[in-house]
């Protein structure tokens, strides 16, 4: 709790510097990785000796363009000791799974003092929007994430939570919350829209959080609205990943989220070079905290688009702005042109008769269009559901359209709303 506490007191002390101080500090750190790297770890030895690089080359965040990006089905295929620094007993590492929406969870390994610094910096969004160490946290999560018993300081009353599966059925998540009564209701978004909408049709009026926070999952416009409706809150979005830790969080007074730029360096690349302010480009990270199994140049497999915006809020970490959602998650039109998953969210809105939706993509001239019919659902529906996207994109597209009486998640637990089976734009 002491080296945490040290950890939080530099990360919050960090975040006032200018952006020149941070870019030096992440030139830094990102140095003493890649040394390490180089010389521990045999999966990067080789992937440098295979560029013709060495260490030396690599002294700031723009020399990592020279490197190649790396996959998790790479990390996955090479042997533990590959891709694991030398001499490090894994018993006293910590190991993260990750939550596995792609159908491959992968197994990271972290020292305790990085696992501990990639902890805190999930702790400086909640701080930044004025949440209190003694507020009790509901988390909504994956039965991995979720906490096996209490540290020693929650019995003190700091940093209290429980948790329950986001398998578990919203009636079961009210009940968690009325025997709990926490200030604060976090977890996977697609589940905080679940429950907002469960909230809602049931006409529950005692869920009441101070704050809402989502995670893992895209919280779209219809997510906002629904949180907002059934709680009177708004969510704020945390983006991370087990690969990075807390990646970038809302800003409470910036229109757009705050990179935590002393933890992991982001870039956003389309056809392997970086896209311009304001233009979508695939999500690459580099864990400036990683050092028993190093995760540099890691495609996320996420669209994300830079800021450009100036802050407005005193903080010296940049800006990114929404994640757009997975590369996966793009339909591709008969003219090449892409649709943002965000496109159907705007859409589906204004379609009354509809309760929740999925769109699958398997090809290019052709969507498949789940429906879970709400009450005022018609045949008009289906007709005016046609023409809207038709409209709206500007093209002409098969689209079949077939009613469920539920939509579950994946394996993961996460529920995606689009999915396209069609190569990656990205």
């Amino acid at each position: 709790m002491i080296y945490q506490l040290g950890n939080l007191a530099r990360m919050l002390r960090v975040q006032w510097q200018p952006a020149s101080d941070l870019r030096e500090l992440q030139n830094r750190k990102l140095r003493s990785l890649i040394h390490h790297a180089y010389r521990q770890v045999p999966f990067y030895r080789r992937l440098f000796d295979s560029r013709g690089l060495k260490p030396e080359d690599i002294r700031r965040v723009g020399d990592l363009s020279r490197l190649p990006t790396i996959s998790k089905e790479q990390i996955q295929a090479a042997p533990a000791e590959e891709v694991m620094a030398f001499g490090l007993d894994r018993s006293k590492c910590v190991e993260v799974r990750t939550s596995g929406s792609t159908g491959l969870p992968l197994t990271l390994r972290y020292r305790r003092e990085d696992d501990s610094r990639l902890n805190v910096s999930w702790l400086r969004p909640l701080f930044a929007h004025g949440v209190r160490p003694w507020y009790r946290k509901l988390e909504i999560s994956g039965p991995h994430n979720l906490p096996s018993g209490k540290k020693w300081y929650q019995h003190l009353g700091i940093w209290r939570r429980e948790g329950i599966s986001i398998f578990s059925s919203p009636g079961e998540w009210v009940k968690a919350w009325r025997r709990y009564r926490p200030e604060i209701l976090y977890g996977y978004s697609g589940s905080l829209k679940l429950l907002a909408r469960h909230v809602l049709d049931a006409g529950l009026d005692d869920i009441r959080p101070r704050f809402v926070f989502g995670v893992s999952d895209l919280a779209d416009e219809e997510c906002r609205e629904l949180i907002q409706s059934a709680f009177s809150r708004t969510i704020i979005d945390l983006y991370g990943a087990a690969e990075a830790g807390c990646i970038a969080w809302e800003c409470p007074r910036c229109q757009g989220y705050h990179i935590n730029a002393d933890t992991v360096i982001v870039e956003f690349l389309r056809d392997g070079r970086p896209v311009p302010p304001g233009s979508p480009g695939r999500v690459v990270v580099t864990n400036l905290h990683s050092y028993a199994m190093p995760i540099i140049r890691y495609e996320l497999g996420d669209i994300g688009i830079p800021g450009g915006e100036k802050r407005s809020c005193g903080w010296g970490l940049p800006l990114m702005k929404v994640i757009e959602g997975r590369g996966d998650a793009f339909i591709v039109l008969p003219s090449g042109r892409l649709l943002s998953p965000m496109f159907f969210f705007g859409t589906m809105k204004k379609i009354k008769g509809i309760n929740q939706w999925k769109v699958f993509q398997s090809e290019v001239d052709c969507l498949k269009i789940l429906i879970v019919p709400a009450k005022n659902f018609s045949s008009e529906t289906i007709d005016h559901l046609r023409k809207r996207v038709e409209e709206n994109s500007g093209e002409k597209m098969g689209i079949e359209v077939e009613l469920v009486e539920n939509i579950p998640g994946d394996s993961s637990g996460k529920v995606r709303a689009v999915v396209s089976q069609l190569e990656s734009p990205f």
